[in-house]
């Protein structure tokens, strides 16, 4: 089951329709996650592309450049929300400082002697 979450980003003239899946809203509800700093994090985030997912961080960076604007972004240090791809569906949302966990493990190259 899934529940729509309306971004509307206030310096484009754009909305963006999320659906929030249940196991998100799940997550949001355990790990004091508002749906206010989902949206935070999807508008002003940092996006990194891995693992066949989109990783929307609000980190030290994010806080620093736009904290004067949105004094909320201070409480929000590690945010991470998890979206599909094709940008439709929040997936899970946590907290996690260690931003080096989303980059994907490089592979072993096989030597055939």
């Amino acid at each position: 089951m899934t529940t729509e979450l309306n971004i509307t980003f206030d310096t484009e003239t754009e909305t963006q329709n999320f659906a929030l899946t249940e196991h998100a809203r799940q997550r949001m509800g355990q790990r004091g996650v508002n749906e206010e700093a989902v949206e935070l994090a999807l508008h002003y985030g940092r996006k990194i592309h891995s693992r066949g997912a989109v990783f929307h961080v609000i980190g030290r960076k994010e806080i620093a450049k736009l904290g004067d604007e949105h004094p909320k972004m201070a409480e929000l240090d590690g945010v991470q929300v998890l979206t599909s791809t094709d940008g439709e569906a929040v997936l899970t949302v946590y907290k996690n400082h260690d931003f080096r966990s989303i980059r994907p493990t490089k592979r072993r190259q096989r030597h055939y002697h």
